[in-house]
């Protein structure tokens, strides 16, 4: 009997310094997400961690933009989280019999094409899988983030992309195109004959007990999804955004980070929860497969697959943002393993710090001391820069109504007309040419000026109005020119000198 009461303390007692360590470590992570959070300036964010097939960790940090404390369940929405969902809606269709992943894409959307119709033909359902459509990544600023919420939202979008001219052949070339996620959308509503967010609810949400998830205007509005945040020089501010119908497919599938792990404890499990399989096991890891290279590591059919830094281990994972938003999972199948963080804020150009969360989490599960992104200088000087051009350009404008107007007119006379048409000219250049350059600076950033008003406010607005003010420059300058040299032109003649007659004495 004694020993048997020694086991038992025993036993207590080792489970007792179990749930200490737990706890140790749990706090670790928790402590390391609100660095994280406080670096990036987010004011919320949800956190669960997976292991051994069940959620051991979960907890919501900061608040929403409501002034509401954030928690498990908090609603977000998830950007290009979106796309493995998407993924496993096209597979389903797959191993239904409907959609073949070789097959072009025209045998099931007669409609779908490029501005090159030849490369239209040959597009498969693979290949918008695995963005090797030959549909360039600047697509998705035509299409994308519409926030457009009528019927046929879905398909209009990827009807657009009739005017957009391919990249590649397809297969040939990967490039991210959530243009592509959204033709595999309308792909869905086409052989399913069902609106793209209620068959996610029919064959994904509902079986998978995602209760809280969100792939419509009307969940949206019932589970009262808050703004989320961007920043604008430095400062972050809410962004109260509608809902994007037509975005669902790439970007506007969303939920709680409940909903969210256990779409996670599925692909872990090879397509199944709780005895309700959504997907067959085989086809659960062809999705997870890297299929092709990719910019980051390869890609397979919606997922990311690579390493996670600092172990080898074996990483399957999906990043997704969007204006005030952003989400990550992080999966480890090899150590059963998986990691979810959902952020109610986003910085394009920061985008690396805001990922830092979750992968620093999987770091520190795999007992690895997780590194952190400083913050790129340019990500901060770019807004502020553009902002002073626009004010220098400002101050160029108005400074001939600072002048005197006599001062102008005599500085005009004392010019040739050679040098007022030459300077003229090198001003005019230099402001359209300036203009032209702020033009085609967010293409270096992968978007357009529209997508730089949408996500980076300050740097959007900062060359909108420094592209405006170089434009107003170049006219007042031709205006201005045209008048000296009319001014030297149609000068007043100076009258001869008057002579005195002598009369003879």
């Amino acid at each position: 009997m004694a020993t048997d009461a020694t086991d038992a303390t025993n036993a207590t007692n080792e489970a007792d310094a179990t749930d200490e360590a737990d706890a140790t470590d749990r706090s670790r992570l928790d402590a390391y997400v609100r660095d994280r959070l406080e670096a990036t300036g987010t004011p919320g964010a949800a956190l669960a961690v997976i292991e051994g097939g069940r959620v051991v960790h979960q907890r919501g940090f900061g608040e929403d933009a409501r002034g509401r404390a954030v928690t498990p369940d908090t609603p977000f929405l998830w950007g290009s989280v979106s796309k493995p969902v998407t993924g496993l809606a096209v597979m389903q269709q797959v191993e239904a019999g409907r959609v073949e992943l070789d097959a072009p894409v025209r045998t099931y959307l007669p409609w779908f094409r490029l501005a090159d119709r030849d490369v239209s033909d040959r597009v498969t359902v693979r290949h918008l899988l695995t963005n090797t459509s030959g549909i360039p990544a600047s697509a998705s600023g035509e299409i994308a983030d519409r926030y457009d919420n009528a019927p046929r939202a879905l398909a209009d979008a990827a009807r657009d992309l009739a005017k957009i001219a391919p990249a590649a052949e397809p297969g040939e070339v990967y490039a991210y195109s959530s243009a592509g996620y959204a033709v595999l959308g309308a792909l869905v509503e086409e052989v399913s004959g069902r609106p793209f967010g209620a068959y996610l609810h029919e064959k994904v949400f509902d079986p998978l007990g995602m209760d809280h998830a969100v792939s419509t205007e009307r969940d949206f509005e019932r589970e009262r999804v808050a703004p989320g945040h961007r920043s604008v020089f430095g400062v972050t501010v809410p962004f109260d955004a509608p809902y994007d119908t037509s975005g669902v497919p790439y970007g506007h599938v969303g939920g709680t980070v409940r909903d969210l792990a256990r779409f996670t404890l599925a692909q872990l499990d090879g397509g199944r929860l709780d005895g309700r399989r959504v997907l067959s096991a085989k086809g659960t890891a062809e999705s997870q497969r890297g299929h092709v290279e990719s910019d980051v590591d390869r890609f397979g059919l919606g997922w990311s697959v690579g390493t996670l830094r600092g172990t080898g281990e074996r990483m399957v994972w999906k990043d997704g943002s969007l204006p005030g938003y952003d989400a990550m999972v992080i999966m480890l199948p090899d150590s059963d393993r998986a990691v979810i963080v959902l952020q109610n804020a986003f910085h394009l150009l920061r985008a690396k710090e805001f990922h830092d969360a979750a992968f620093g989490v999987a770091q520190l599960l795999s007992g690895v001391d997780p590194g952190t992104t400083p913050t790129d200088p340019v990500a901060t000087a770019l807004p502020w820069a553009t902002a002073a051009l626009a004010v220098l350009l400002l101050l160029s404008v108005a400074a001939p109504a600072l002048r005197r107007l006599p001062g102008r007119r005599a500085a005009a006379r004392a010019r040739s007309r050679r040098r007022i048409v030459a300077t003229t000219t090198a001003s005019v250049t230099a402001a359209t040419a300036l203009a032209a350059l702020l033009w085609w600076l967010p293409s270096t950033l992968g978007g357009t000026v529209e997508m730089a008003l949408l996500w980076l406010p300050d740097l959007g607005w900062g060359v909108v109005a420094a592209i405006g003010l170089a434009l107003l420059l170049a006219l007042e300058r031709t205006v201005l020119a045209a008048l000296d040299l009319r001014r030297q032109g149609g000068g007043v003649r100076a009258r001869p000198a008057r002579t005195t007659e002598r009369r003879p004495i």
